[in-house]
Order: C-alpha cells, then structure tokens, then sequence
C-alpha cells in the first residue's frame, strides 16, 4: 500500500483545510476567502415524531450554481479569485462547511414553549478531486481507496469525542438530490446524538445480524457486482427501484477496520455500482449515497454497509416522496422484486453492472 499523507493547514478563520494524498503537500497558500461569521444553528425538539430537527437559516444564502470559474471547491490559485481550497494542487481535501447544520457555537437560542439546543457537531466538506468535471465513475481508483482513507481518518478524529454521538458521511449527486455545488464532493455530518434511522439499525443488529442472514441469497440472487471481501446487491426489501446496497463479507464496524485487499475491492466496487448507474441512465445518475457505520470505534455487532437511493421509480421518471412515505412513513414500491433470471443477468451486465 502506498504511503498516505495528512496535511493540515489552519486557515485565516481558524478552521483547518486537511489535505489527504499519496504525496507530501508542501505547497505554499495563496489568497484566502474572507472570513465569515460562523451560524448559530439550533435545535428544536418535536414531540410527535419524538426526534431532534435542526434550524440553519445561513444555508438560505450558500453558495448556488455558480459557473466552473467561479466554483468554491476548485484550487484556489488556479483562478482569480480566492477559494475554499487556496492551493494549486491537492488529492483529497476536507473542511469544515461556512454554513453548517451543526458546529460547535455556544450560542444559546430561546424558543417560547419549545425544548431547545445549540445544534453542536460537525459538518464537513469532502473534495473528491482537484478536477472540476470528474466523478467516481472515472478517476483512478486509487483516489477512490484515498478517499475511503479519508473518510477512516474523520471517524477515527470524530468518535473520539464525547460530545459526537454518531458520524455519516454521504453524498448527495444531482440537483435532483439538493445539489448546489456541481464539483465532486460529499459531506460529514458528526450529530451530537445517534439519528433515528441509524438507531432502529443498531437496534435491529443488537437482535441479529440480519445482513449476515441474507448474504447467501444476495450472492447468489441479488448481486450486481461481488468479489472475495465485497458485495453490491439489490436488497430484497429495498425501497427504491434501483437502490444498492454495498457490503462488506465479513462482519466490520466501519472502513476504520479495513484490510488493504478490503479498501481496493470496496474502490472497485464503489466505482462499479456508480459507473453501472449513469451507464444504465445515459447521463450522471442522481442519487444520495450513505455510509452506515457503528457509534463506536469498537463495536461488536454492527454490520457496515453503504446504501444508495436514487430519486427514481422507473427509468428516468422521478420517485416523489408523497403521502403515504411522507406522511406515515410507509414506502411503495411500483416494481416486483424476484429472483433475477440469467437473461436478466445478462442484461444487468450488458448495462454495465459487473
């Protein structure tokens, strides 16, 4: 395994810019953005869902849509005017977001009647690449095991501290999905509590490892693509059309406790379901991609996994989250799910699967 490189640099507001690559970044900074007030995001607790909700209204004014050359997440002394990222060249780059669902202010907001707090945590940027116009599905899979490196490296920092209850990174791809920024690149959101869906999974592996049940019927029924360590399948009881689920084949709590063979073959397969996706769509699939990892470096029964949701239910026509999944929480799926027969593997391969 090459050797992997960790910079960090403290920017002019104090926030550190982490540099991630398989070559030393020495490189001297050019002209910094200006310095922004960080928000004072909260958060408001709604008895009938029984969950927190964040307040951010400083994501109202983000950065939206604007063109390459003005682009935020491009290396700074390459244009002519300051970026987030104020360097010519950098592999994998990661920071904090200017305008954060949760940070670490110590603002208090008071809200007549209603059960209030700061919304602590992190909320972090994840540059894929230097290069405005690539994507997953083409850079080199050594920067896909960088970035999965990257991603171990900000779970490790970030369980460590006690006011971090959970971390997910993600991705949303596609201005279906919320995209603002068209530059390759992700997100970390560190929540001060364990989030509801990832609690019902603890909740769920704490009983049985229900992954490990199903690994012989997704290997043999479900796959798209699967090697010795890894597999992305079609869950049998998958709420989108075209939703992924990538798998590690033994039991592991996060990326953290990757072998090399375990981060090349996860590349590749990331690589894989993405590549499958847009060659499937004839264009760059929309979808939000999730890592779902364990609350604690060292748990024992959690099963790690990625799961991708593209906003689609049959082809391109867009999958709208109405009444019945908004409103009860039920999911409808307009598709039967059987076992796929070899003419449908064939076909699953000729769109570019495996």
């Amino acid at each position: 395994m090459k050797k992997i490189y960790k910079r960090s640099f403290e920017r002019n507001d104090k926030r550190h810019l982490l540099l991630f690559g398989y070559e030393e970044h020495n490189e001297k900074a050019g002209s910094e953005l200006e310095i922004t007030p960080l928000p004072s995001p909260h958060m408001r607790w709604n008895p009938s869902r029984q969950e927190w909700v964040t307040y951010s209204a400083t994501r109202q004014v983000r950065t939206a849509f604007p063109p390459k050359e003005y682009c935020p997440l491009c290396p700074g002394s390459e244009l002519n005017f300051p970026t987030e990222i104020p360097f010519k060249n950098f592999e994998v780059a990661i920071f904090p977001n200017r305008w954060a669902s949760f940070n670490t202010s110590e603002d208090q907001t008071l809200v007549d009647g209603l059960n209030v707090k700061p919304s602590n945590g992190e909320c972090e940027v994840v540059v894929y690449s230097s290069n405005h116009l690539d994507t997953i599905a083409q850079m080199p899979l050594e920067r896909i095991e960088l970035l999965f490196n990257a991603w171990s490296d900000r779970y490790t920092q970030l369980l460590k501290r006690d006011d971090i209850g959970y971390v997910m990174p993600f991705e949303n791809r596609g201005e279906e999905c919320g995209v603002t920024l068209h530059h390759p690149h992700g997100q970390i959101y560190a929540f001060p509590f364990v989030p509801p869906v990832i609690q019902k999974e603890i909740e769920a592996f704490s009983k049985e490892n229900f992954i490990s049940k199903l690994m012989n019927d997704l290997e043999t029924k479900y796959f798209v693509y699967q090697d010795d360590n890894v597999i992305a399948a079609v869950p049998p009881f998958a709420r989108y059309a075209y939703e992924i689920w990538i798998i590690p084949k033994r039991q592991l709590a996060g990326p953290w406790q990757f072998t090399q063979d375990e981060y090349s073959s996860f590349a590749k397969a990331l690589q894989k379901v993405v590549k499958g996706y847009d060659n499937f769509l004839g264009r760059r699939c929309p979808y939000i991609m999730g890592l779902h990892a364990a609350p604690k470096l060292d748990d024992k029964s959690f099963h790690f996994h990625m799961e991708f949701y593209p906003p689609l239910r049959h082809g391109d026509k867009p999958k709208v989250l109405a009444g019945s999944e908004s409103m009860a929480g039920v999911f409808i799926i307009c598709l039967l799910y059987t076992s796929p027969s070899p003419r449908d593997k064939r076909q699953s391969r000729m769109a570019g699967w495996a």
